[in-house]
């Protein structure tokens, strides 16, 4: 493999700090139920939204299609709320687990750059981050079977 290719994984996907935080973080309970929670209130709202939308006797496409293009904008706004909310959650981890003085030198004492150790430390925490907005691309696909954007509108 060559030097620099070596060298750039090592500063992402094979960081050690980073492998270390998602391998940990992977297996909290706490975590797992957090996720769990963010996609059940995606999907309660967005249930709730297009039954809303489409209360009427008698149901078109055209109701069909802007019931689903009001529920993606709502849901849009509400991911965007959500991962303000959390993403201090998952990276509070890094600090207060940083903040021991006995992990700290044992860091130091690793033969891992500054850079492998910070950004190990931020991409190993915005992986939980990232993680929950994949996770939520169903729900806008969900949104297009119903109606609500035309595939050729991305383009």
């Amino acid at each position: 493999m060559p030097v620099v290719l070596r060298w750039l994984l090592s500063l992402g996907p094979a960081n050690p700090i980073a492998v270390r935080l998602v391998q940990n973080g992977s297996r909290r309970t706490r975590h797992m139920y957090i996720r769990a929670a963010y996609l059940a209130v995606l999907m309660l709202v967005l249930l709730w939204l297009l039954l809303l939308k489409t209360s009427s006797g008698t149901l078109n496409y055209r109701e069909l299609a802007q019931a689903g293009a009001s529920s993606f904008i709502w849901i849009a706004y509400l991911q965007i709320a959500l991962i303000c909310v959390l993403a201090p959650v998952f990276m509070a981890g890094a600090i207060a687990q940083e903040s021991n003085p006995r992990t700290w030198d044992i860091l130091l004492t690793t033969p891992l750059s500054t850079m492998q150790i910070v950004l190990g430390n931020l991409l190993g925490r915005l992986y939980f981050v990232l993680a929950l907005l994949s996770a939520s691309l169903p729900l806008f696909a969900m949104t297009q079977y119903f109606g609500g954007f035309p595939g050729d509108r991305y383009s």
